[in-house]
């Protein structure tokens, strides 16, 4: 989907003054059951607390930062990707302030293209105990824990192909995009 398009796909959520998932939007739930997104169904994820699905103690403690600025008035946005098997998604996030102590959460969708159909990232695969982080950023796959590259490069450098099992998918935030935040964070101006 080319940038600017006139109806955009548009996910919302919200959360409580106590961190609880406390609203989705119809395009929320339509995008989780087309795209293996059970457990991301309302009736799962209503009342829960968004904080403790961050299991990446990084990624939870950057959560929780932009949700405490977003409360105090001050949005927060950026960009992150959500693959599919196979397309790769581009969207632009804003965390807001609605009022009351609730936080919006707005995803729009800024690009989308094919691709080759990555295994690794279907749900179906069966898995085994290791665990392989993806930044929930930039969905870059790391070998070490400075070294992150492109999920395909690493399917091959793993060898994933050639197992029986696939590991299991665990997110994080690589240090080039948690810089990024960061860097953006400190140029923002404080209300």
């Amino acid at each position: 989907m080319p940038v600017g398009e006139s109806n955009p796909l548009v996910l919302v959520y919200h959360i409580d003054a106590s961190d609880r998932i406390s609203r989705v939007n119809a395009a929320w739930t339509e995008f989780a059951r087309n795209n293996g997104g059970e457990a991301l169904l309302p009736e799962r994820v209503l009342g829960q607390n968004l904080l403790l699905a961050i299991t990446d103690v990084t990624e939870r403690e950057l959560y929780v930062r932009m949700i405490r600025r977003a409360r105090t008035g001050r949005p927060v946005q950026f960009h992150y990707r959500c693959d599919a098997p196979d397309r790769r998604r581009t969207f632009a996030m804003e965390i807001r302030a609605v009022g009351g102590g609730e936080v919006e959460f707005v995803s729009t969708l800024r690009h989308e293209e094919p691709r080759a159909s990555v295994a690794l990232l279907q749900g179906d695969e069966v898995r085994d105990d290791r665990l392989l982080r993806v930044c929930s950023w930039c969905q870059q796959v790391a070998l070490t824990e400075n070294t992150w590259v492109p999920v395909e490069e690493a399917v091959e450098l793993l060898h994933l192909l050639e197992a029986e099992t696939f590991p299991r998918l665990t997110h994080g935030i690589c240090e080039s995009c948690r810089a990024k935040w960061e860097q953006t964070d400190r140029a923002s101006p404080a209300r």
